[in-house]
């Protein structure tokens, strides 16, 4: 029976009637695969030799050890963001008469088929072949010390799970071991203690001991314990066919303090709830907080130097990767209820200002949070608060102006990792005027004059953005009124 379901998901992903549809799409993530393949294939044949010419280690693979634990982390963090539950499949087998426990297994064995399980895998085994060539390691150790990779790789796939598991019941569940990674970090950041150190220590012995390398199998058959303990007892018919119940379990954050803001109380309301419970959505919450921190990897270059064009890039994106990647996609989040809102007694214009606001709380906040950088000096501050100005008054507007033209359905219910939809024409153009034009007019502006004034200019164009908002979210409003018909069957439009 065990086999019997796996050979029915293999034939689902064929026949689905899905398979043949976006032929384009699945060809380009082809080549992006076979692209990323052949780029981890080339770091593990050519990091041996990297390592042994830049860092002087006779045995790279010791040097490899000490940096082990950051790339797991590293993996589990690209994997929290875009790896999904495998759910979805397996919904028409709770109507049969096969056991939940066979199914969860099932469920689970389908997900060490994930792309993210082959990422470090992709890079291990090439490594472990060049060391078998040029090591002094035997053949025996180094299996041993692949095995333990293989072991941890699987820990992550079950753990990610879990937590995504007990994230979805509320973050207070996972509030200990937040504490704890916290201060494993801080011990780290501050030399106190290096646990990579003593990571890569076990994966040292295991080199001398290769039975060792079957030991972090334990933490993987522990997590696949867990993970099944949990599914088993939240696995129910009853989840997927009364969604009303299973979310009324759901804890609803206390949003009526946003009653104050009257008409666009509503619309703010559901785009706060929609950030929380969708892991799309949630997942532009969290690359916002991420790209804080994509500042430190310039600002403390010298190859980039200072004031350079670069720093401008980067706080352009800083302040504003959030209206970005979730302004890009209005109205399309509503897709799935935008003919229900046609048909309300509400304004458009309402409407796009509840958005418009949303994006501008976001700008302020990031902003507030990008001061740390004053470390890099008051220029760099500068920059990026003349960043934020433009991305308030002139990006947005931009934002709101391209989206009258976004007719691509996104459906809430699908994934994160490799979504596609709600993609079109609008949010490939939208990159030219959002980046290069304010990149375009600093430059300029900063070759001719001064950095200051550059960044003066930009500063004025986003005072003057926003003094005629007012008039641009009424003109928006009017091509949305007019556009409304062809909007409405886009969204009707399934991929």
């Amino acid at each position: 029976m065990f086999f019997k379901l796996l050979r029915l998901e293999w034939k689902s992903f064929f026949r689905s009637a899905s398979f043949g549809k976006g032929l384009a799409v699945k060809l380009m993530l082809a080549f992006l695969s076979l692209y990323f393949f052949v780029c981890f294939l080339a770091l593990g044949i050519g990091i041996f030799f990297l390592i042994k010419k830049e860092f002087g280690y006779n045995e790279p693979i010791l040097f490899v050890n000490n940096y082990l634990l950051i790339w797991f982390f590293g993996e589990f963090i690209i994997r929290f963001l875009f790896q999904n539950i495998p759910i979805v499949g397996i919904k028409p087998l709770f109507a049969q008469g096969i056991s939940r426990s066979r199914i969860i297994n099932v469920l689970l064995i389908k997900s060490l088929f994930s792309f993210f399980n082959f990422i470090t895998l992709t890079v291990a085994i090439p490594f472990v072949i060049v060391n078998s060539m040029e090591s002094s390691y035997s053949v025996l150790s180094l299996l041993g010390w692949l095995i333990a990779v293989v072991a941890i790789v699987f820990f992550l796939n079950f753990f990610n799970l879990w937590v995504q598991q007990r994230l979805a019941k509320g973050i207070k569940t996972l509030l200990p071991m937040i504490v704890i990674l916290l201060l494993l970090i801080g011990l780290e950041y501050y030399n106190i203690y290096s646990v990579s150190t003593l990571f890569g220590s076990f994966f040292t012995y295991v080199l001398q001991y290769p039975v060792l390398g079957v030991l972090p199998f334990a933490l993987a058959y522990y997590a696949y314990k867990m993970v099944y303990a949990d599914f088993r007892k939240n696995l129910y018919l009853d989840t997927f066919t009364r969604k009303g119940e299973a979310e009324a379990k759901i804890p609803a954050a206390d949003l009526t303090w946003l009653n104050k803001l009257c008409k666009l109380a509503p619309f703010i309301q559901l785009d706060i709830k929609l950030l929380m419970r969708n892991k799309r959505a949630k997942n532009t919450v969290y690359l916002s907080f991420f790209f804080l921190f994509y500042g430190v990897f310039i600002y403390s270059s010298d190859y980039y130097g200072s004031n350079n064009i670069m720093h401008l890039l980067v706080g352009i994106l800083i302040t504003g990767i959030f209206i970005i990647n979730f302004g890009q996609f209005i109205p399309a989040w509503d897709s799935s209820y935008f003919p229900l809102l046609r048909t309300q007694p509400i304004l458009v214009k309402d409407y796009l200002a509840a958005k418009v606001l949303l994006m501008y709380v976001s700008v302020l906040l990031i902003t507030l949070l990008s001061l740390a950088y004053i470390y890099y000096g008051w220029n760099t501050v500068y920059i990026n608060i003349a960043c934020a100005v433009y991305n308030l008054g002139v990006n947005i507007p931009v934002i709101l102006l391209f989206s009258t033209i976004n007719r691509k359905r996104i459906d809430l219910d699908h994934g994160s990792v490799f979504n596609y939809q709600g993609m079109g024409i609008s949010q490939w153009l939208i990159s030219i005027p959002l980046l290069l034009i304010p990149m375009i007019i600093w430059g300029a502006v900063k070759f001719v004059f001064s950095i200051y004034t550059a960044n003066m200019v930009l500063i004025v164009l986003g005072c003057l953005g926003l003094l005629f908002t007012p008039l641009i979210l009424k003109a928006v409003a009017s091509l949305y009124v007019e556009r409304r018909y062809k909007t409405v069957e886009g969204f009707k439009q399934k991929d």
